[in-house]
C-alpha cells in the first residue's frame, strides 16, 4: 500500500519582469506588454512513497524538490496530473511558520500544537515534552522575539515532530541546532523509522539520505532521472556530479559575484587541488593527502599576506586553516609581485562532495581576495558511518583457543 502516489504531476510558475506595487502601476500594466518568464519546476513526474517507508529526495538546487514536497503537502496545487495521500500529514517545509514573535514559548507551542492536532487532553505534557526537547525549559515563558535563530529551529522542530502524524515530509531539517541537538534528531529519526513511520526527507546531505532512506529518488530540471535502492541512486548521483561538474574553477567566473570579495591589493590567479605527485586531483580516496596549489599576484604591498582554506560539506565547516596558525609566515610583496602557495593536507573524511575556500588577507585582518568554495572536491572509500571526519581506525584482533595455548593474531586492518 503506498502512502502517497504522485501522478503525471507537473507545475510551471510564471516569473514576471515588473513589480507593481501602486494601483496605478497596476492600471498602466494593462495597456502594455509586460515581459514575463515560464519556469517549469516539475515535469510530468510519477512516483510512489510506500506506506511505513523512509523515502529520500536529491539534487541539484532547482531541480524541483522543494515544489514537489509543497504538492504533496497540498500547499500547491498541480497544473497537470494528481497527488493522492492517505493519512494524516505534517509537513516540516519552512520551520518556524506560523509562530507568533509577540507570543511566549508556551503559547506558540499550544497554539501550533492545536494546528498540528494535539489530543487536546494531552495539550500539557506534549507542550512540556516539546520545551524540553527543545532545551528551552529556562525560555519557557519567554517571547518568541527574545530567542535566537537556533532556539527557534529547535522548538518548530521539536513542536512539529510531537505530532501525530502518519506522514512526515521534512525539507532540509538534518542541521537543525547544534551538533549535541543534532544528534537527538538522528535518535528521533531512527525511532520514527523502527516503528515504520512513512517519512519524505529532501536533503543535501547525501551521508543521512544513504544512511536512513529504503528508497530514493533523483530529480533533475524537474524530471525523475532515477529511483530505486538508496545507496545505488546517490552513487549514481556522486558520479555524474563528478563527471559533470567537479573542476576547478576559472577564478574569472567569479568576478562580480558574491562569491568573491576583497580590497584586490592581494590576487589570486590560480586554485587547484593536485595528488602529491602533482596530477590534478577532484576525487579522492578517504585518507589521502592531497595538495592545494595556490598561485596570486600582489597590485599593491602585502607586509605580512596570510593565505588560508576552509572546507565544507553543504553548509558545514568541516575544517579551517592558514599559514600564520600553521606557523609558516609568508614574505612581504610588493606590486608585481608573485607568489605560489602549497597547503597539503589529509582528506580524512566521510564520503561525500566537499568544497574549498580559498582566501588572502593581511595580518591586521583585512581580506585582500576571498573566494567562497572556488573547488570542489569528492571524496570516497571511507569506512566512517557517522559524523565528518574519518579517523583511520585500525583493527588488531588476538584470540587464543580454548584446547591450545598457541594465540592466533590477524594482522592490522584498516
Amino acid at each position: 500500500m503506498n502512502a502517497i502516489e504522485v501522478r503525471g504531476v507537473s507545475k510551471t510558475f510564471r516569473i514576471p519582469h515588473e513589480r507593481h506595487t501602486t494601483l496605478v502601476e497596476r492600471l498602466l500594466s494593462f495597456f502594455r506588454y509586460g515581459r514575463v518568464d515560464i519556469l517549469k519546476a516539475l515535469d510530468d513526474v510519477t512516483l510512489e512513497v510506500p506506506a511505513g517507508k523512509f523515502v529520500g529526495i536529491i539534487g541539484p538546487n532547482g531541480s524541483g524538490k522543494s515544489t514537489l514536497l509543497k504538492l504533496m503537502a497540498g500547499l500547491l496545487v498541480p497544473d497537470a496530473g494528481a497527488v493522492d495521500v492517505r493519512g494524516k500529514i505534517v509537513p516540516l517545509l519552512e520551520l518556524g511558520l506560523g509562530f507568533h514573535h509577540e507570543l511566549t514559548v508556551r503559547e506558540n507551542v499550544l497554539l501550533y500544537g492545536l494546528v498540528l492536532g494535539y489530543p487536546p487532553a494531552e495539550l500539557d505534557r506534549r507542550i512540556a515534552d516539546v520545551v524540553s526537547f527543545a532545551e528551552l525549559e529556562a525560555f519557557r515563558d519567554a517571547k518568541l522575539k527574545s530567542l535566537s535563530s537556533g532556539m527557534l529551529m529547535r522548538l518548530a522542530f521539536a513542536t512539529a515532530i510531537h505530532a501525530d502524524a502518519d506522514i512526515l515530509l521534512l525539507d532540509e531539517v538534518m542541521a537543525v541546532g547544534d551538533a549535541q541537538f543534532q544528534r537527538k534528531c538522528i535518535e528521533v529519526f531512527t525511532t520514527l523509522k523502527r516503528a515504520q513511520r512513512t517519512i519524505v526527507l529532501v536533503s543535501h546531505d547525501l551521508n543521512s539520505v544513504q544512511r536512513f532512506c529504503d528508497t530514493v529518488f533523483w530529480l533533475d530540471k524537474g524530471h525523475v532521472v532515477m529511483g530505486g535502492d538508496s545507496t545505488d541512486v546517490v552513487q549514481s548521483y556522486l558520479t555524474v556530479v563528478q563527471n559533470a561538474g567537479l573542476r576547478s574553477i576559472s577564478l574569472e567566473e567569479t568576478d562580480g559575484t558574491g562569491q568573491r570579495w576583497g580590497d584586490g591589493r592581494l590576487r589570486f590567479t590560480s586554485a587547484r587541488l593536485e595528488t602529491e605527485d602533482g596530477r590534478p586531483a577532484t576525487r579522492v580516496a578517504a585518507g589521502r593527502r592531497i595538495v592545494l596549489h595556490l598561485e596570486a599576484k600582489a597590485s599593491g604591498d602585502c607586509r605580512q599576506p596570510v593565505f588560508g582554506i576552509i572546507v565544507w560539506l553543504g553548509g558545514q565547516i568541516v575544517y579551517s586553516t592558514n599559514t600564520g596558525l600553521l606557523g609558516t609566515p609568508v614574505e612581504p610583496l610588493g606590486p608585481g609581485d608573485r607568489c605560489e602557495v602549497q597547503i597539503s593536507f589529509v582528506a580524512g573524511l566521510r564520503d561525500g562532495q566537499y568544497t574549498v575556500t580559498v582566501a588572502a588577507s593581511g595580518h591586521e585582518g583585512t581580506a585582500y581576495d576571498w573566494i567562497n568554495h572556488a573547488i570542489t572536491l569528492l571524496v570516497e572509500g571511507s569506512a566512517c558511518v557517522e559524523g565528518l571526519a574519518d579517523l583511520g581506525a585500525e583493527v588488531q584482533c588476538e584470540i587464543t583457543r580454548a584446547d591450545s595455548s598457541t594465540a592466533v593474531r590477524a594482522a592490522p586492518v584498516r
